[in-house]
């Protein structure tokens, strides 16, 4: 869902006219759900939100995020090729309350460039795999590569992960946008990746779990008209996914859903629990596509965040926080 752009915007995004620190305004979203003081959504607990502002034109288009264990160092990617990081900041009560030292940088390549299409920017993805190293997921010039911030912050250079083959076959603009690393059960070690629009006869998306020439293929049942747009894996193995509804002929939606990855098998239908379902304009939600966590004051937080297309007069750039009780079955 994005827009297209004019010449000028095109050599704003691909020239990356803004690199380094950027002034953002973040200002408090005061509840999740409109016309209500509701703050607790079955597992989730609003824990607070921004909506987040620039002057700059190269600020926006943010499509994933992870955050350190404190919850308060994020580090984002764009669907235009570059990295986002902010210091988050909290009230006396651990809600979420404002952003600072906000930062934008050109993703390089593994020749130190940065990209000079959009095919080549749609970075879709990230996961956090410790030690400053981060793998991304780009969607349209299908690939996944490892940044080593350890080595080299926001001028890390892409190295090139091997990666199934058959991520590459779905619908143009339509791939992949959730991975993650997998740290505990029977594919401990393994990456695992799950598409938006890759879908099978039966309408099931597509998903593969991956180590070096082992493939796992898999499929999750889907939700209504909803697509799967970002994943986070619990300790415990739970799989947490990010779903949005987002077109021309319905309000925009979001769910979460979760699932073990015990229930993943070779041809398996995986068929999540459905955590959190909700639309416009019941709740503060907006084109979701990110999502992470981390813990905070001994709760697990769930943190969300919106791609606003780069479409500032008709869609925000939402980060959105809960504690998320896995004990709390749907």
């Amino acid at each position: 869902m994005r827009p297209a752009l004019t010449v000028l915007a095109l050599f704003a995004a691909f020239g990356l006219a803004h690199a380094g620190p950027i002034a953002v305004n973040s200002t408090p979203v005061a509840s999740f759900q409109n016309l209500s003081s509701n703050s607790q959504f079955g597992p989730l607990a609003w824990r607070g939100g921004l909506s987040l502002e620039s002057s700059d034109a190269d600020f926006g288009g943010l499509s994933g995020l992870v955050l350190d264990q404190n919850c308060q160092h994020l580090t984002a990617v764009s669907d235009a090729g570059r990295w986002f990081t902010a210091t988050l900041a909290y009230d006396g009560e651990g809600h979420l309350s404002g952003l600072t030292d906000a930062r934008l940088a050109a993703m390089l390549d593994g020749r130190g460039k940065a990209p000079r299409y959009k095919r080549q920017a749609d970075a879709e993805a990230i996961a956090a795999l410790g030690q400053g190293k981060y793998l991304v997921g780009f969607e349209n010039d299908v690939r996944v590569a490892l940044y080593d911030f350890g080595k080299g912050g926001l001028k890390a250079r892409a190295q090139l992960v091997k990666s199934p083959k058959a991520i590459t076959e779905g619908p143009p603009n339509g791939e992949m946008e959730s991975l993650g690393l997998l740290s505990t059960g029977p594919y401990k070690g393994n990456y695992i990746v799950i598409s938006e629009k890759n879908r099978d006869a039966q309408d099931n998306i597509r998903g593969w779990i991956w180590k070096s020439w082992k493939t796992v293929p898999f499929a999750v049942q889907r939700l209504e008209d909803y697509d799967i747009t970002d994943l986070a894996l619990l300790p415990d193995g739970d799989v947490l996914t990010l779903e949005r509804s987002f077109s021309s002929t319905s309000l925009p939606g979001m769910a979460i859903r979760r699932f073990h990855s015990s229930a993943i098998a070779a041809g398996a239908i995986v068929k999540p629990d459905t955590v959190f379902a909700g639309r416009v304009p019941f709740y503060n939600i907006d084109n979701m596509e990110g999502l992470a966590l981390c813990q905070r004051h001994g709760e697990v937080r769930i943190t969300l965040v919106s791609d606003n297309n780069f479409n500032t007069a008709l869609q925000r750039t939402l980060l959105l926080q809960f504690s998320f009780n896995a004990a709390v079955k749907p």
